[in-house]
């Protein structure tokens, strides 16, 4: 058995096979990887990626090969326009990367010819035409994501909810497992989406999670080149991209660069003992994101933060290794040519290392400048999120590339609003820290997602502030995005498995279809009509796509704000208030300009504002002024 030199110790757990000497650091990698053999030839198991494609700005492509020894052997490649400008290899004999210079290839095949000594082992390797359809629309303040946990929305083949080659099988009956919601179920489901006013599908990772639990979930990654069969297939994903485009919808993919799940190739055969983040003993990130920005920080808090894992299944990947960060940087280019995705969702951003994310979204934006990327930055305020936003350099020096944030901020102060019954001047207050950001309306907002409570549990079940909520959600600053489910006031939170319940109607033999009015309550069906108004209405407002926002100090519980362009001007009243107020709207005349009356888009009623305006208790209005 083959020993590698780390200075660390690993988990014997999360190695699965390993075995661990703490005493002199050596840590025993499985049986299948370090036993080497002369092979009669050379062998070749993997090469990723497996094709790529002529007419790429980007003029070179590092191939990833993998098989027993294969370092050992001499690689050449045949074609016109085509060669290797290097060859590499690291600690581990089983892998070598090979870049090659595409600049002047045309589309075709091109044999690359692995030989040792008298012995050749041939691999074509592929380049295709460019994808020319619809891809890389990017997203606006028009567009309204749509999130779905893929396993919990709709299961649309269940053939394919358990596979053989896939540890964890499907048992709709336990929360934390694969309950057999799949790609086909998602597409199943578009006109639905479209009905509703969402124009963008953000499904949580696809890509296999091949892990002997929770793998529903997707964010424990074992291959990135290769939907989960669980889910369906890369071409069932790319259907369903371009059946969404023929719809004038969008796609958003969600990918995680900062860990993979245990199951992964590369934890049975570590490339190079740097591939990912060692420790002398297991240890867990401190997910204190606020350390990487702090100027006062110790070394060891940010050491923790960005090289700890982030669970025990989940080891922490070293972007450090250029190899590594090519690898991951081109695995998402890959995606975007392939499936002609809109834009890319990135999993614990600031997990990773900032550098080498900088350089991956310049990477993709050479590629496709409209292109749409937000990185999860789950902080606690605003002064830290925009570190990570692009707009200038940091005190530190770090220059980053990220357009688009999460907006927990604006999440947290809606939570405050109506979970604690605050002020709504908590919402007020928050928004006058966009002076941090350098475009505060490419900030993805939202009132719930996968990670926490549902709204509508939040907000104690009180419709009334759910539709408020939902009314600022939709009118204000930034991309709004909502979790599925939340368009019929699904409810739980607390655990994972609860608050990502199964849509109700998404499986043969549901007790009822919400999919469909005569499956919904009443009272779903009130809200779920609300949010549809605001939605189809804002696909077309040019002040929701282009306009800027102006607000007001909020009083007695009234929040008043303007969204306005060139071409248009809607007034946003919010009262919060148990009461009806009524109130003279002179200080609003700055985009009143005069006029007195409009259209509220919820009723389709006509407001009158002729000196004054009265608005009724827990109401929104969403008036296009006149």
């Amino acid at each position: 058995m083959k020993l590698l030199k780390t200075g660390v110790a690993l988990l014997s757990a999360v190695l699965m096979a390993s075995t661990v000497s703490v005493a002199d650091h050596e840590v025993n990698l499985p049986e299948k990887t370090s036993v080497v053999k002369k092979a009669k030839k050379p062998v070749v198991d993997l090469v990723e990626p497996a094709f790529w494609w002529a007419g790429m700005k980007s003029s070179t492509v590092m191939l990833t090969v993998h098989g027993e020894n294969i370092a050992a052997a001499k690689a050449t490649i045949e074609g016109e326009g085509i060669s290797i400008k290097a060859v590499n290899s690291l600690d581990n004999p089983n892998y070598v990367f090979i870049d090659l210079d595409i600049k002047d290839a045309k589309a075709g095949s091109y044999p690359i010819t692995f030989t040792e000594g008298k012995k050749k082992t041939v691999y074509n390797f592929e380049l295709k035409a460019r994808n020319s359809e619809t891809k890389a629309q990017g997203l606006n303040q028009s567009d309204v994501m749509y999130l779905i946990m893929p396993d919990r929305f709709v299961n649309g083949n269940p053939d394919n909810d358990s596979q053989e080659s896939l540890v964890q099988k499907a048992d709709r009956s336990d929360r934390g497992g694969r309950h057999g919601g799949d790609i086909a179920g998602v597409t199943s489901k578009l006109d639905y989406l479209n009905d509703l006013g969402v124009t963008t599908v953000w499904l949580t990772p696809f890509l296999e999670n091949n892990q002997p639990g929770w793998s529903y979930h997707g964010y424990a990654i074992t291959d990135f080149y290769h939907a989960d069969a669980r889910h369906g297939s890369n071409a069932e994903y790319k259907n369903m991209v371009t059946q969404a485009h023929s719809k004038d919808m969008k796609v958003v993919m969600d990918l995680v660069f900062n860990h993979i799940g245990n199951g992964h190739l590369w934890m049975k055969d570590l490339p190079s003992e740097d591939w990912i983040h060692q420790w002398e003993e297991f240890t867990k990130t401190n997910y204190k994101g606020e350390a990487l920005s702090d100027p006062n920080a110790s070394d060891y808090d940010k050491k923790i933060m960005s090289n700890g894992w982030f669970d025990g299944h989940m080891p922490d990947l070293n972007q450090d290794n250029p190899y590594l960060a090519k690898y991951l940087m081109q695995a998402s280019v890959w995606w975007i040519e392939y499936a002609g995705i809109d834009g890319i969702r990135m999993d614990t951003y600031p997990y990773n290392k900032k550098e080498m994310m900088s350089e991956w979204v310049s990477y993709v934006l050479n590629e496709y400048p409209d292109f749409y990327i937000v990185g999860e930055t789950w902080l606690p305020g605003a002064t830290w999120e925009s570190y990570w936003k692009a707009g200038g350099k940091n005190n530190d020096g770090f220059v980053t590339t990220l357009k688009s944030i999460s907006d927990f901020p604006v999440w947290d102060a809606v939570n405050r609003t109506w979970r604690n019954d605050w002020s709504i001047t908590e919402i007020y207050k928050t928004l006058t820290e966009d002076f941090l950001y350098d475009d505060a309306s490419q900030n993805k907002i939202f009132l719930d997602n996968h990670d926490v409570d549902r709204a509508f549990g939040v907000f104690k079940k009180d419709v009334e502030n759910m539709k408020l909520a939902t009314a600022f959600l939709l009118t204000t600053r930034g991309i709004p995005q909502i979790f599925y489910g939340t368009e019929i006031l699904m409810s739980k939170g607390g655990d994972h498995g609860d608050l990502r319940e199964d849509f109700p109607g998404g499986w043969e033999g549901d007790k009822r279809d919400a999919f469909t009015e005569a499956g919904r309550s009443e009272e779903e069906n009130d809200y779920f009509n609300y949010m549809r108004t605001i939605l189809q209405w804002r696909r077309s407002s040019d002040a929701i796509e282009n306009g800027k926002l102006k607000h007001w100090v909020p009083f007695n519980e009234v929040y008043a704000y303007a969204r306005y362009s060139d071409k248009q001007t809607v007034f946003v009243v919010l009262n919060n208030n148990k009461e009806d107020q009524t109130f003279d709207v002179k200080r609003f005349e700055e985009v009143l300009k005069g006029k007195t009356s409009g259209k509220d888009i919820i009723s389709g009623k006509t407001i009158t504002f002729d000196g004054k305006m009265t608005i009724p208790a827990k109401t929104a209005y969403i008036i296009e002024l006149k």
